[in-house]
Order: structure tokens, then C-alpha cells, then sequence
């Protein structure tokens, strides 16, 4: 759905302490993040936020109740993405207000979706190059329309996925060399932590179930 990897929010936090955010019943005129978090976090949440403006997707705006044990919760959708301001606006919105249609919601899950598209591909590959390249200049138009679809996944134990990486000590456990190239974030050596069987099959996230593993392996575990 969106090119980067900074995906898109989910949601914000309004606290009023950090920023002078101008919240109303109507919406929330939201600063871009300021803050001195490591890394590209700041930059990340504001590029996941520009994602959710492009595609028009809705998030959740978060505020303070008068009670403190709760939290209030607005169905949002960012009307205005201002670089030069650094600002976005967000409008408070009803369910009955949002206009699921235009959102594009496919009801299918991503597997479902990968595994059709790969079944149109292998239908594609037993025609001829000519024959694709009149479809595809039959298409006329080059740009993917997007869509919302459901993801199915698992709650995965961080302890697991540190001690495989610690375990593996920049070494693929599957071929045996040394990671590829060293993560931009932090330096460390870029390993997968792939499930021997996977949790779609029943299998455990475990140690004994996981190996930290090179990106070229990790691909011929699940395609090879």
C-alpha cells in the first residue's frame, strides 16, 4: 500500500504537555514530533502520517479524560499535511462518516491476496512475452489504485527474536556466513528470525523453533 518503510499510523497521543497541539470537539491541529529519540523515529512517525494523507486512511486520536484511568479515543482523518507549517490537521470523524468505498477495503487477507497474485503471475509466464506486452500496454494506466486489506498475524515474544540474534552472532544459522550488510539504524549485523515451523502451522515461538538466518536463506526456506 504505501513504497516506504515507515508504514502508517495507527494513532496519536494527545497529552497537551510536549506540544501546543489545538485540540477541539471538531479535530486537532497536531505538531509534527520534536523530540531527541535515537535514530529516525521522529522522522518515521511524520512519513507514516503523510502515508495515512496520501492513501486517506484513518487513525485514532488518543486524548486525556477527566478521568485518569481512561483515555478517550476520536476516529481521525488528516485533511491537511502541512511540511512548511510542520502540521497536520485532523478531523474528527463518525464511523457513519467514513466513506469505506472510497477507501478501497478489500475483504481478503494479504496470504490470500499473495497467493492469487502469484497464481496470475505463473498464468501469465505460460503466455508469451508478445501477448503480455499487448495486455500491458492495453492497461494504459501505470499507477496501482490502492486498497486496504486485512493482515493476520501473530503476537511474537521479543526475548525470542533478541536471543536468536545473540545465538547466531552475525552468522546466517542456515548457510553459515556472515550477514550480508550491517543495519543503517543501529550497525548490527542484518539476520531474519525465521519459525522452522511456521505459526500458521501450529508452531511454537520458541527457541528451538527459530533460527537467525541470512535474507537470501530466508527467502529459500519459504520459496525454494
Amino acid at each position: 500500500m504505501v513504497s516506504d518503510d515507515a508504514g502508517v499510523a495507527v494513532s496519536i497521543l494527545h497529552t497537551g504537555k510536549d506540544y501546543d497541539d489545538d485540540f477541539s470537539e471538531k479535530g486537532i491541529n497536531y505538531d509534527f514530533p520534536s523530540t531527541k529519540r535515537n535514530g529516525s523515529h521522529d522522522q518515521n512517525e511524520i512519513q507514516a502520517l503523510k502515508n495515512c494523507y496520501d492513501a486517506k486512511i484513518p487513525l485514532f486520536v488518543i486524548s486525556k479524560s477527566a478521568n485518569k484511568k481512561l483515555r478517550n479515543v476520536h476516529i481521525g482523518l488528516i485533511e491537511i499535511f502541512d511540511n512548511q507549517q510542520k502540521k497536520t490537521y485532523i478531523k474528527f470523524v463518525s464511523l457513519k462518516e467514513l466513506d469505506i468505498s472510497e477507501l478501497g477495503l478489500v475483504t481478503e487477507i494479504q496470504a490470500e491476496y499473495k497467493n492469487k497474485f502469484d497464481i496470475a503471475v505463473g498464468d501469465s509466464l505460460t503466455t508469451t512475452s508478445a501477448k503480455r506486452q499487448q495486455r500491458i500496454l492495453a492497461a494504459a494506466n501505470n499507477k496501482p489504485k490502492k486498497v486496504l486489506r486485512y493482515v493476520e498475524d501473530y503476537t511474537r515474544n521479543p526475548d525470542i527474536v533478541a536471543e536468536a540474534l545473540y545465538r547466531a552472532k552475525g552468522n546466517c544459522e542456515a548457510c553459515h556466513q556472515p550477514a550480508p550488510f550491517m543495519k543503517k539504524s543501529n550497525g548490527e549485523p542484518y539476520l531474519e528470525v525465521h519459525h522452522i515451523k511456521p505459526l500458521s502451522q501450529g508452531g511454537q515461538d520458541s527457541l528451538d523453533n527459530v533460527q537467525a538466518i541470512c535474507p537470501n536463506c530466508h527467502r529459500k526456506m519459504h520459496f525454494g
